[in-house]
């Protein structure tokens, strides 16, 4: 005989927040950036590696900055996955940040790789805009 688990609500004093699918959503295309940023963080190190940067101090350290930035897109997705939308604007941030990125990209006929980066950036805006249109609505203040 098996027991139903009843299922975790926002109002219950105490509970877990509800998964809800936008946030999951918003929270893997977080991880998507990650994955994207450490294979970068990877082609930094076998340049630093094989001494084909202009500078070592330069790669190491644009290494390490890509480091930074996928633990930090790692917390975020993170925050998107336990439920919470404290993660849009940071989210909303980034993606907008990524898009001086991409016409760079395109400046330099890099095209195969901005209109990838530009997938990922729409689609980070459209899941982040559906975790807050489906933001279940708190208690009302007093």
């Amino acid at each position: 005989m098996t027991q139903a688990t009843p299922e975790p609500t926002s109002g219950d004093a105490g509970s877990r927040p509800v998964r809800r699918p936008w946030a999951v959503a918003a929270g893997a295309v977080c991880v998507l950036h990650v994955l994207v940023l450490l294979a970068l963080a990877v082609f930094y190190g076998l340049e630093l590696l094989r001494g084909e940067g202009s500078s070592p101090t330069t790669v190491a350290m644009s290494g390490v900055l890509i480091l930074v930035f996928a633990a930090l897109l790692a917390l975020l997705a993170r925050v998107w996955f336990v439920g919470s939308s404290r993660g849009a604007v940071p989210t909303l941030v980034w993606n907008g940040l990524l898009i001086p990125v991409i016409v760079a990209l395109y400046g330099a006929e890099e095209s195969l790789i901005a209109t990838g980066l530009l997938a990922l950036v729409v689609l980070g805006v459209v899941t982040t805009a559906g975790a807050l249109a489906t933001k279940r609505p708190g208690p009302t203040p007093t």
